[in-house]
């Protein structure tokens, strides 16, 4: 049984309220999903409702200045209920539909209202959301079984997967996705209806993609949810590295062709899935640089096509687009290097990179070295990332925001008239400073800062 404590009251109030209106209310999908599957933690997090009342019969109960139309279109209103703190919590709650055509594979054509439950469950994507939990009554609705996938530990769509699929291309991603959050494994007919869904797939809007993309590398196992986007069909369990009709070429094509056979590809899944969440986008695509470094005499061009190729595929947000091309284009650090890395040189190394970059690099490289069973690079990365954290403890100037003397403070004791003197000023005085930390002191700079100007090596 599900645990009916876990359900906040707000969601249990509003179930009653419909209800004593006389609209049939549940609680569906997710929440009710994780709250089967893990009922002793707090997975579960959005509780959404499911109702036979019409858009505008919501809103008649609720009253208008306590529902948001988010997307009344599709039947789907926001309503603000109070929590027992007194603070607003918003809940979805969606009209019973039947969904008609999906000429686009993304949407449906026309959404029609219904009042039967079981036919509203029947269009959703799989069995394990398709169960519907009344909290007055205590009484669950699963009428596909999505129980019995749960203790099974599977992903199967409801009915037809083929059907589901050409539904929303989408449907094939979240299959994949959920495969890695859960644990679970794919049902093998929903796994086999994969490969007949990427024509579908490439409907989808990108933004879609990534979001789905990100949630598996969110995951606990972002390894085997990789496994099925390289998988060419469930006919064919083997990994046919390179082959034309696997997930990842709609996905990422340019990283797709770029994975020939399982000696390139088992580093990268076992790398993805050893770093921490926020590197593994980075390290999923570290294999364009095979792409950069081979660019050749078109190398002047590469930062601009790999950032026009992040825009397109990922669409992510200008600051993740510059931080993962600055990591996919930085040169590393050679590896004959590394022993000299020590003091002033270590400094500059900091000084030359941002810290999330430098990091971000230093972690993916390693974590590359150590899925190919190379020890000795292991070892001296992470030789180099302890002294890196060694020298950032002792908080030395790494900028020239970090000097001991500002820019105005130049202008003032020599007085200079503004101009590009005091830049040139303020970085030879950093790197005075890299050299050796203890000359960050007011008095010491100025002086050093007075010399300069006197030698002539700055001209005024």
């Amino acid at each position: 049984m599900l645990p009916a404590h876990r359900i906040p009251t707000e969601v249990t109030a509003a179930c009653l309220t419909l209800q004593e209106s006389g609209f049939a209310t549940y609680v569906v999908g997710g929440a009710v999903r994780d709250l089967l599957r893990c009922p002793d933690d707090d997975t579960a997090k959005d509780f959404d409702l499911t109702t036979a009342a019409t858009p505008e019969q919501v809103i008649a109960v609720f009253g208008r200045r306590k529902v948001i139309p988010t997307g009344i279109a599709h039947g789907t209103v926001t309503v603000l209920c109070e929590r027992p703190s007194g603070k607003p919590h918003p809940i979805e709650i969606t009209t019973f539909r039947g969904e008609v055509g999906f000429s686009d594979g993304r949407r449906p054509d026309r959404v029609e209202f219904i009042t039967d439950l079981i036919e509203d469950l029947r269009r959703r994507d799989f069995t394990v959301n398709a169960i519907a939990w009344d909290p007055v009554a205590g009484r669950l609705i699963d009428p596909f079984d999505g129980q019995g996938d749960l203790a099974r530990r599977v992903i199967r769509a409801v009915g037809d997967p083929v059907a589901r699929f050409a539904e929303d291309g989408l449907r094939v991603m979240r299959a994949v996705r959920f495969s890695a959050q859960l644990g679970f494994v794919v049902e093998p007919a929903t796994r086999a209806a994969f490969a007949g869904a990427l024509s579908t797939l490439r409907k989808v809007s990108r933004e879609r993609i990534r979001d789905e993309l990100l949630k598996l590398l969110s995951s606990d196992r972002p390894a085997a949810g990789l496994r099925l986007l390289l998988e060419q069909s469930a006919d064919n369990p083997t990994l046919d590295w390179g082959v034309e009709g696997n997930m990842l070429q709609v996905v990422l094509p340019e990283l797709a062709h770029l994975l020939c056979d399982a000696e390139q590809v088992e580093p990268l899944l076992l790398a993805v899935e050893s770093l921490p969440k926020e590197q593994r986008l980075g390290a999923l695509l570290w294999p364009l640089r095979q792409w950069l470094a081979g660019a050749g005499a078109q190398v002047a061009m590469v930062p601009r096509a790999l950032a026009e190729l992040l825009d397109e595929r990922l669409k992510l947000p200008v600051s993740g687009r510059q931080h993962l091309l600055a990591l996919l284009t930085t040169p590393l650090v050679a590896a004959e290097l590394v022993p000299f890395l020590h003091g002033a040189a270590l400094r500059r190394l900091l000084a030359e990179h941002p810290a999330a970059l430098l990091d971000d690099m230093l972690a993916i490289e390693r974590a590359y070295a150590a899925a190919c069973g190379d020890a000795e690079a292991v070892a001296r990365l992470t030789a180099l990332t302890r002294r890196i954290v060694d020298e950032r403890a002792r908080r030395p100037a790494l900028s020239m925001a970090e000097l001991a003397l500002s820019g105005k403070d130049l202008l003032r004791e020599l007085q200079l008239p503004p101009g590009p003197v005091v830049g040139e000023l303020l970085r030879e005085l950093l790197a005075t400073v890299i050299d050796d930390p203890a000359q960050n002191d007011r008095a010491m700079l100025l002086a050093h800062a007075k010399n300069l100007l006197s030698a002539r090596k700055i001209k005024h």
